[in-house]
């Protein structure tokens, strides 16, 4: 409300103001204590208010073991916690890919330089964008 009420002032936004159709709060980061040992979540609402949020004897927790929480989403009825897993995947072969309107170039040091010529699908482009006219 507080943007739209700047942009109405300032003379970029409409009279009617806006509405709500789902009801959510997205927590930041920084507005959140996260204790992985208690597995708690405490999120600041106001200076000095917070609401403590436990997964711990969860249905879920040892699925999320060694996982990274998220940003909070805070709903009527509930309290959506995403976590995000850090898994390394190691990769044997990287290509480096460059494109261009006409073309299109990779280098992979095993095989050496690959070029995709790109021109047929371009003029065939041009062909049916004039068709169209």
């Amino acid at each position: 409300m507080e943007s739209w009420r700047k942009r109405y002032l300032r003379g970029r936004a409409g009279k009617v103001k806006p509405r709500i159709r789902r009801r959510f709060a997205r927590c930041k980061t920084t507005l959140m204590k996260i204790d992985y040992e208690a597995k708690t979540i405490r999120i600041t609402l106001k200076q000095g208010e917070y609401l403590t949020i436990s997964w711990r004897s969860t249905w879920f927790e040892h699925r999320v073991r060694g996982w990274t929480v998220g940003e909070v989403i805070i709903k009527d009825d509930r309290v959506v916690i995403p976590f995000k897993s850090s898994e390394e995947i190691y990769v044997r072969r990287v290509i480096g890919w460059d494109s261009k309107e006409l073309s299109l170039d990779g280098y992979e040091p095993s095989i050496g330089f690959i070029h995709v010529d790109l021109k047929p699908l371009q003029s065939m482009k041009i062909v049916y964008e004039r068709k169209r006219l």
